[in-house]
């Protein structure tokens, strides 16, 4: 107990701890905690994400100074202690405690040769403890936006904000949309920890994941971790939606269900280096009356030889394989490659073959680089076959809410994307550029991308190749500068530059082309990933 409560304090500014027991997924936020994890002596699986921070008491050096202590201002008034250094509701006893912090984001900005912008997003958190094992959080977003052009054209055709939920008409070209979220953890011993909720879930080490990302819409999901010795085992089960008007199943507007079952092994062969086995599979119920085949929620199988044994076309199943190697504290190295479908005769022939679908990722990442406390950079390329992560039947695809359960560009595309963040006392500066290559189709066209696209409708069989179809070339530099406000709730002021260009012909989908330079300034509180860089 004295190691854990001496973790608490070097993971929060308030003595007591008042964080949920898991990370929130956010990129920005997890930077200065994070910097840490990734130093050569720490043996911690960190890329199964969120990271279950009860498992680092063994590198609390003792109570070591947080981040959010050092940030502190130390203000002797009610006031200045809520706006700069601790939560807005804090209530603790002997056997619980709960915080609850505003979410906002007030922004406004300027699109080039277009109407001014804006996003209106109120809401709250909550986080808490209940006795010593039982850990829970949960929020609510409303917004009111109007997006830049591009942004927008996705959501119209999508019918979904990129991430946040399905879009309703507001205020001319504006859209009304809302997000939920909510986690119990329960955690009984040092082995086994079980949650259950509404939220989102990260395979990997990248800013992308080729195997279960959060760049969709929440969904309601368990998850079982079981962490022994130098291993980690991660079961995945969640429920997901096809909301395609196409798919809707009932007069009422119902929409159509799917379920994902996964396997994440996590193999830490020594403090540098990690090797981890991935499997996933889809299912259908077409019907919305069967649900999925009890044996797809075995916790310890291979989903392969259980796709053929109930029908290939019942599920949509992949493999995948992933490493990580620290070469310096700080740098590590890694890489992820996954198989959809491939034919090994066909794979060896090199003749572009359709159904050899496949992904891969390889990157880098250096926190505190080259000895300069908070600078952080990444370089990472990705890239996936055309026709990967669809599947003969659009509903038994790799998506969720008319996004990819994985990248969230689909496939049939490259990308190679260089990070760098510097974050000294409370400033923040980031710049990041994507450069890329994509795959686009048109007038009903297969050319791959669009894993919405039953692959039966392909355009050929043989000669498939990454940027076929109407093709794209693609940039994106984003650039922010902020001030965090207050560390505990992670509010800042911040202003920044979006632009963006993808070349080809107009009409594409479900991606449009052109250009979109968008200026902002606002006042935001940093609470997920927000991935409008397609």
């Amino acid at each position: 107990m004295n190691k854990l409560f001496s973790f608490l304090l070097f993971l929060c500014s308030i003595p007591l701890l008042s964080q949920y027991q898991f990370q929130r997924l956010n990129h920005i936020r997890n930077l200065r905690s994070n910097a840490i994890l990734y130093n050569l002596d720490v043996d911690v699986h960190t890329s199964v994400q969120p990271i279950n921070l009860w498992e680092l008491d063994s590198i609390s050096k003792g109570g070591s100074e947080s981040w959010e202590q050092a940030l502190s201002f130390n203000k002797t008034k009610w006031l200045g202690r809520k706006a700069f250094d601790e939560h807005l509701v804090d209530v603790r006893g002997k056997d619980y405690w709960f915080t609850i912090d505003p979410v906002v984001n007030f922004q406004v900005g300027k699109e080039i040769d277009s109407e001014t912008k804006y996003v209106n997003t109120r809401g709250f958190t909550l986080e808490g403890k209940l006795g010593k094992k039982v850990t829970f959080t949960s929020s609510f977003l409303e917004n009111q936006a109007k997006l830049p052009s591009y942004v927008a054209s996705y959501a119209l055709y999508n019918e979904v904000v990129p991430g946040q939920g399905k879009q309703r008409p507001y205020n001319g070209t504006g859209f009304d949309f809302s997000m939920a979220s909510g986690e119990v953890t329960i955690t009984p011993d040092n082995i086994f920890s079980i949650t259950f909720g509404q939220g989102r879930n990260f395979f990997g080490e990248g800013y992308r994941s080729m195997f279960v990302s959060d760049a969709a819409y929440n969904y309601p999901f368990l998850r079982l971790e079981t962490k022994f010795w130098k291993i980690k085992y991660t079961n995945l089960w969640a429920q997901m939606y096809d909301i395609r008007p196409e798919a809707q199943v009932s007069t009422n507007g119902g929409y159509a269900k799917k379920y994902l079952s996964t396997h994440y092994l996590s193999i830490n062969i020594n403090s540098r280096w990690n090797i981890s086995f991935f499997e996933a599979i889809i299912v259908g119920d077409t019907a919305q009356q069967q649900g999925p085949d009890i044996s797809f929620f075995n916790p310890v199988i291979f989903y392969r030889p259980i796709e053929f044994s109930v029908g290939s076309r019942t599920g949509n199943a992949h493999l995948g394989v992933a490493s990580s190697f620290k070469i310096a504290d700080g740098l590590q190295t890694y890489g992820q490659f996954i198989m959809d479908e491939f034919d090994i005769s066909e794979l060896l022939d090199a003749n572009g073959y359709w159904a050899n679908k496949y992904s891969w990722q390889l990157g880098i990442k250096y926190y505190n680089a080259f000895g300069i406390q908070g600078l952080f950079g990444r370089m990472e390329y990705n890239g996936v076959r055309p026709y990967t992560n669809s599947h003969v039947n659009a509903l038994t695809n790799y998506g969720h809410y008319s996004q990819s359960i994985a990248h969230p560009w689909g496939a049939n595309f490259q990308e190679g994307l260089v990070q760098v963040i510097y974050q000294p006392n409370r400033w923040e500066f980031e710049c990041r550029v994507h450069l890329g290559i994509m795959g686009l189709d048109k007038d009903s066209s297969d050319w791959g991308g669009d894993i919405y696209i039953p692959n039966s409708q392909r355009e050929q069989d043989y000669g498939n190749e990454i940027g076929q179809g109407i093709k794209g070339m693609y940039s994106y530099v984003w650039l922010r500068s902020a001030w965090l406000v207050n560390p505990a709730s992670g509010l800042k002021i911040e202003a920044g530059a979006q632009l963006r260009g993808l070349s080809g012909e107009a009409g594409t989908t479900p991606i449009s082309t052109g250009n979109s330079n968008y200026y902002f300034v606002g006042l935001r509180t940093e609470f997920f990933n927000n991935y409008y860089d397609f």
